[in-house]
């Protein structure tokens, strides 16, 4: 009876920190797909000296592999930031926010 217990009480602990670290994981996951998101769209406009339509195309065939994710391009003095935004949730205590990483490129000429 007392290792019945004991292994209801250990159980009873350990499932809540199994779930919050397969959520962790989750959240790790988006952020790393935001960040590759980031990555190509700076490495696209730094490769092809501009931003335009045409680079606009390839960041948004690639925005399929980040479905969440939102992404904004903005000029600023012949550099451009790219800040994608990912949504971070735990479902276990019901918590839903939304992160955000932003990134400059080098001097477009």
């Amino acid at each position: 009876m007392k290792g019945a217990f004991e292994f209801g009480f250990i159980l009873l602990f350990s499932m809540p920190l199994v779930i919050f670290g397969i959520n962790f994981v989750e959240i790790v996951m988006n952020y790393n797909q935001a960040r590759y998101l980031q990555n190509y769209a700076i490495t696209q406009i730094e490769h092809q000296n501009r931003y335009d339509s045409s680079v606009q195309n390839l960041i948004d065939d690639e925005l399929q592999r980040c479905e969440d994710c939102l992404i904004e391009i903005e000029n600023i003095h012949q550099r451009y930031r790219v800040t994608v935004t990912f949504p971070i949730e735990i479902p276990l205590i019901h918590y839903q926010a939304s992160g955000k990483t932003s990134m400059m490129s080098q001097i477009i000429k």
